[in-house]
């Protein structure tokens, strides 16, 4: 991340935090487009449908959250790990809609609809051994899972754009704000960092 816009943001999040309104007024100003495609692209990713009216209530919750009891939820940023400020804001914007989807039930109700009765699925009929491999395989993706969420945000962020996602290196380097050799180096330490947690356990 650029040191002088680092320096930058990092004065106008002690402003905000210190309850500069012309401060604040700024941050929302320079954040607000980041925080609705954020909003946009969790909705399009989930395959939710969704209408303006969702994104600015959305998009307003997510200046609430991060301004809400003194900005408590803002004075969490570090900017540890090389993770910038827009990068920590699209986290929160994301999260914040995942907990509305799961709040709302969304998610629920779209597992349900693609659930499947044990006994209509004819692996399980035919043969246990097939079954048993499926059971390992999902609880080897929760641990997986589990050790993902002990990596640092930026860490995180790119295994779940570029893996889940399946964005290319070059995408996840623009929604990042890297450049290309930046994003391939940061694959680089977030899979090594990944094997050694799996390593440790």
């Amino acid at each position: 991340m650029n040191a002088g816009l680092q320096k930058k943001d990092q004065f106008l999040l002690s402003r905000c935090i210190a309850g500069d309104k012309k401060a604040r007024e700024k941050f929302v100003r320079k954040f607000s487009d980041l925080i609705f495609r954020s909003v946009q692209h969790t909705f399009a990713a989930k395959h939710i449908q969704f209408n303006y009216s969702d994104l600015e209530d959305l998009h307003n919750t997510v200046f609430l959250t991060l301004f809400e009891k003194e900005c408590k939820k803002l004075s969490q940023y570090k900017g540890t790990n090389g993770c910038s400020l827009a990068t920590w804001i699209k986290i929160v914007a994301v999260r914040t809609v995942l907990n509305h989807i799961r709040r709302k039930g969304i998610d629920s109700i779209i597992w349900k609809k693609k659930q499947v009765a044990l006994d209509d699925l004819p692996e399980l009929k035919s043969n246990d051994l097939e079954a048993l491999t499926a059971l390992e395989k999902a609880e080897q993706q929760q641990f997986l899972q589990e050790r993902i969420q002990k990596l640092p945000a930026r860490d995180r962020l790119f295994l779940n754009l570029h893996f889940s996602k399946g964005y290319s290196i070059k995408e996840v380097a623009e929604v990042m704000q890297l450049s290309v050799e930046n994003a391939y180096t940061i694959k680089h330490r977030a899979i090594k960092r990944l094997k050694s947690q799996l390593e440790a356990d």
